[in-house]
C-alpha cells in the first residue's frame, strides 16, 4: 500500500506543534501515526524518542534511539542519546559499551575531545575496566598532555595490581614515570611493586609510625648483608676511615633493645659520616622524640616526609611532636596531611581533586574557629583512628559511606565521620539498615536507624535514612516534614551544603511546592551559589504559572534578573529567566514590555524561539514590517528543517488568521511541499474573510497568488479577479 504523503505532513505537523507546546502525548500519537506512513523517517524517529523520553517511557526511547543509530549510522548524535539513556536507567555495562562505541566513532571522525570525553564516560562508569583507560593514554600521549597521560597509566598500573599482575603493573607505572617523574604517586607504587618501600597494606594492626619503623629495620639490616651497598660517599664530606657497616649494625642492636641513648649517638655518627638515608634519619627523629627532643625530631621529620614510603608515618610522627608541644594547628595540619594521602590511597582519579579541597576545607575551618578544644578532640580522635587495629580498611569503609551519602544527596565530610560517637558501629548501623530496605523490611530498617540516632544524635545521614524509608513506605508527607527540618536545622547551624541538599531532596518529592523552593532560593544565595539560585527561581516563577498567578511569577522573574544583574551573572539560566518573563508578559497582554524583553533576547541570543516570539509581538504592535523581516530571517534558518517552519507558520496562523503575510507564507509553503491543493484552500478561505472584511486591494493579491497556483478551476479565478478591478455597476 502506498504511503499517504498527505497524512504524513499532516501528522508531522501535529506532532511538531504538540511539541512545540510540550504536549507529549499528543506528540506521541502524532509521531507514530507519520511513521505508519513512512516507517523509516529519521526525523518522525527523532521526534518520537524525544516525546518518549520526556514522558519517562525509557524503553520506548531507547528502542527509538537505537533505530536511529543503525538508520545514522555514521551519525553518532543518536548514539550518544542511547549512552546517556542507558546511564540514566542505571545500565552500566550497556552504557559502558556504548559509549567505547560512541568514542570510537567520534575518533574516526578526527573528534578528539568528544571521543576523549566519551571514554571518561566510560571509565567512570566501569573503573575496573582497563580499555578506557588505555585509550586515553594513548590520546593524551598523542597530543602530548604528558601529566593525564601519566594518570592513566598509573590508573592500568593500579588495576593490575589487583589483578595480581606485577609485571604489567610495573611496566604500567613506569610509563607514567617517564611521562612524569615527579608524580608521587607513581613512585610510591614503584616502591612497593619492587619491595623499596613499606606499602599501606601490610600489618594492618600496626600504625603509620610502626609501619614506617619496622620497613625501616628490615631494609636497613638487608644492606647490611649487601656486600656492594655504597656506605660512603667520596664527597660526602664526612669522617674517613669511619666503619659505617659497623655503627650501623650497633645502632639497629641498640634501637631494637631499647638503648635510645646509644642508639642516637650512633645514628648520629652515621649520619655525619655521610651516610645520609631516609631510613636513618626516620629512625633518628623517633629515638628524638621518645626522648622528648621534639624540635630535633621535627627538623628530621620534615625531610622525610618528602620520601613517599615515609610520607604518611612522618606526617604522623610531626602531629604527635606538636600536639607534645601543645602545638594545636600545626599537629592538626600534619594528622590532615597523613589522612589525606592516605584517603587518596583509597579513591579513584575523579574523586581526588574532591578529597584534596576537603582536607584544606577542614583546616581552614578549624583555623576560622579558633577553638583549641575542638580542634584538640579532633586531632585525638584522628590518633586513636590511626592507631586501631585495621585502620586501613576501616579508612575505605568511611569513604565509601561518605560516598554513598553524596549519591543519596547528603554531601558529608570525613569530619563529621570522625567526630561522630562510635562511628565505626552507627556506619554499619546505616549500612545494615540500607540492605533491609533493599530487601523490603522497612521496620527493621527503621529501628536500626533508630538505634543509629541514639548513639549519634546529631548525626545526619541516619535522619536522611528515615525521611528515606518514609519515601520507600509512601508516606510521602512524612518525608517531606523530615527533610523540611533538616534543612532548617543545617541553615540554623550554618551549614549552608545541607540546607541546599535537604531542600532538594525535598523538593524532588514536592516539586509544586512554591514555599520550599524560596527558601532554598534564600540558601542558595547566601551561600553564594548564584547560578543554581536563578535556576530556582525560573522553578518558583513555573510554578506559579501552573497555578495561575502570573503577576506573582512576573514578580519572581523580575526578582531573579535584578539579583543577577548585581552579582553580574550572565548564562543560559539568565537567558531562561528572561525568556519566561516575555512569555509571562504575553500572558498579561503586556505585549510592549514582552517586546522590550525579547529584543533584549535578541540583541544577546539568536535562538528560534526569541524570533518566532517576535515575530507574534511584532504583529501584535502592528509593527508589520519588522514582524516581515524577522519571519523571513526565521523561515531561512528552517530551510533544512521544514518541519519546524510549518510548526512555526501554523501557530502564528491560527493567531493571526487574517494577518496576510503569515497566511501567504504558510500557502507557499504547503507549494514548496508539493501540498498544492492544501495551498489553494487556505489561500481560497484567507480571500473570502478579506473580501468580507473590504480589504479588496489585499484580496486581490491572494486571488492572484491562488491563480499563480493553477487550480482546476483557474478561469473562475480570472473571472473574479477581473470583476473585483472593474466593479460592475448598476
Amino acid at each position: 500500500m502506498a504511503a499517504n504523503k498527505t497524512a504524513f505532513n499532516d501528522a508531522l505537523k501535529k506532532a511538531s506543534n504538540a511539541a512545540w507546546d510540550q504536549r507529549w502525548d499528543m506528540a506521541i500519537k502524532e509521531y507514530r501515526r507519520a511513521l505508519t506512513e513512512f516507517p523509516e523517517d529519521a526525523s518522525a524517529h527523532g521526534g518520537l524518542a524525544l516525546a518518549l523520553q520526556e514522558t519517562n517511557k525509557f524503553e520506548d526511547a531507547l528502542a527509538e534511539y537505537k533505530f536511529l543509530a543503525k538508520l545514522q549510522s555514521d551519525d553518532p548524535v543518536p548514539l550518544a542519546r542511547v549512552a546517556l539513556l542507558l546511564e540514566r536507567m542505571s545500565r552500566k555495562s550497556e552504557a559502558v559499551a556504548a559509549y567505547m562505541q560512541l568514542a570510537e566513532m567520534y575518533q574516526l571522525q578526527k573528534q578528539m575531545n568528544k571521543a576523549v570525553e566519551a571514554w571518561r564516560k566510560a571509565s567512570a562508569l566501569d573503573p575496573d575496566r582497563a580499555e578506557p583507560h588505555e585509550k586515553l593514554a594513548a590520546s593524551f600521549t598523542e597530543a602530548g598532555h604528558d601529566g593525564p597521560a601519566a594518570r592513566e597509566w598509573l590508573a592500568l598500573a593500579k588495576l593490575a595490581q589487583r589483578g595480581g599482575d606485577f609485571a604489567r603493573a610495573t611496566q604500567c607505572v613506569e610509563r607514567a614515570i617517564m611521562l612524569e617523574p615527579d608524580n608521587t604517586h607513581a613512585r610510591f607504587l614503584m616502591n612497593e611493586l619492587t619491595g623499596r618501600g613499606a606499602t599501606l597494606e601490610a600489618q594492618a594492626g600496626s600504625s603509620p609510625v610502626e609501619l614506617a619503623r619496622h620497613g625501616a629495620l628490615k631494609r636497613l639490616a638487608a644492606m647490611l648483608l649487601e656486600d656492594k651497598t655504597p656506605w660512603r660517599r667520596e664527597d660526602s664530606g664526612g669522617r674517613s676511615g669511619v666503619d659505617v657497616d659497623s655503627l650501623l649494625a650497633r645502632a639497629l642492636d641498640a634501637q631494637q633493645q631499647g638503648q635510645t641513648r646509644e642508639a642516637i649517638d650512633l645514628y648520629e655518627q652515621i649520619l655525619a659520616a655521610g651516610m645520609v638515608r631516609p631510613e636513618v634519619q626516620f629512625n633518628l627523629a623517633l629515638l628524638y622524640q621518645n626522648s622528648l627532643r621534639h624540635d630535633d625530631a621535627v627538623a628530621l621529620l620534615n625531610q622525610t616526609l618528602r620520601a613517599p614510603q615515609f610520607a604518611v608515618a612522618s606526617h604522623f610522627a610531626l602531629g604527635q611532636s606538636y600536639r607534645s608541644q601543645n602545638k594545636v594547628d600545626e599537629a592538626l595540619d600534619h594528622y590532615l596531611a597523613a589522612m589525606k594521602i592516605v584517603d587518596l590511597s583509597s579513591v579513584n582519579r575523579t574523586q581526588a581533586d574532591q578529597v584534596i579541597r576537603l582536607y584544606q576545607s577542614l583546616a581552614d575551618s578549624y583555623r576560622a574557629k579558633g577553638d583549641d578544644e575542638s580542634a584538640k578532640k579532633f586531632s585525638a580522635t584522628l590518633l586513636d583512628f590511626l592507631n586501631s587495629k585495621g585502620w586501613q580498611d576501616k579508612v575505605r569503609e568511611v569513604r565509601d559511606h561518605i560516598a554513598a551519602q553524596a549519591l543519596g544527596g547528603t554531601p558529608l565530610s570525613m569530619q563529621e565521620v570522625f567526630e561522630t560517637p562510635e562511628t565505626q558501629k552507627v556506619i554499619e548501623l546505616i549500612r545494615s539498615s540500607d540492605e533491609l530496605i533493599r530487601e523490603g523490611k522497612l521496620y527493621s530498617a527503621a529501628d536500626l536507624a533508630y538505634q543509629a540516632i541514639e548513639l549519634a544524635p546529631n548525626y545526619l545521614p541516619a535522619h536522611v535514612q528515615l525521611a528515606e524509608i518514609a519515601v520507600t513506605a509512601g508516606r510521602v508527607s512524612q518525608a517531606l516534614d523530615k527533610f523540611d527540618l533538616l534543612a532548617e536545622a543545617a541553615e540554623v547551624r550554618r551549614d549552608l551544603p545541607k540546607a541546599v541538599s535537604f531542600y532538594k531532596q525535598a523538593l524532588k518529592l514536592g516539586p509544586d511546592d512554591v514555599t520550599r523552593r524560596a527558601k532554598l532560593i534564600n540558601v542558595l544565595v547566601q551561600s553564594g551559589h548564584l547560578p543554581d539560585a536563578l535556576g530556582e527561581f525560573e522553578g518558583v516563577g513555573k510554578g506559579l504559572e501552573a497555578n495561575g498567578q502570573i503577576q506573582k511569577a512576573v514578580d519572581k522573574y523580575n526578582e531573579g534578573l535584578m539579583l543577577a544583574s548585581r552579582a553580574g551573572v550572565v548564562g543560559e539560566t539568565v537567558m531562561n529567566l528572561r525568556r519566561n518573563l516575555g512569555v509571562a508578559y504575553m500572558k498579561l497582554r503586556e505585549y510592549p514590555k514582552a517586546l522590550t524583553v525579547f529584543q533584549e533576547l535578541r540583541a544577546s541570543s539568536d535562538d528560534d524561539h526569541t524570533r518566532y516570539y517576535l515575530v507574534e509581538l511584532y504583529l501584535r504592535t502592528d509593527q508589520a514590517l519588522l514582524a516581515e523581516t524577522e519571519l523571513n530571517e526565521l523561515l531561512e534558518r528552517y530551510a533544512d528543517a521544514p518541519q519546524y517552519a510549518q510548526a512555526a507558520l501554523t501557530s502564528l496562523a491560527e493567531a493571526f488568521p487574517d494577518e496576510l503575510l503569515v497566511q501567504r507564507n504558510l500557502a507557499q509553503h504547503y507549494a514548496a511541499l508539493g501540498d498544492a491543493p492544501k495551498a489553494i484552500q487556505l489561500l481560497d478561505e484567507l480571500g473570502e474573510r478579506l473580501l468580507n472584511a473590504e480589504r479588496r486591494d489585499e484580496a486581490i493579491g491572494v486571488i492572484q497568488d491562488i491563480i499563480a497556483l493553477k487550480p482546476p478551476q483557474v478561469d473562475d479565478y480570472r473571472k473574479l479577479l477581473l470583476e473585483l478591478r472593474e466593479p460592475v455597476t448598476g
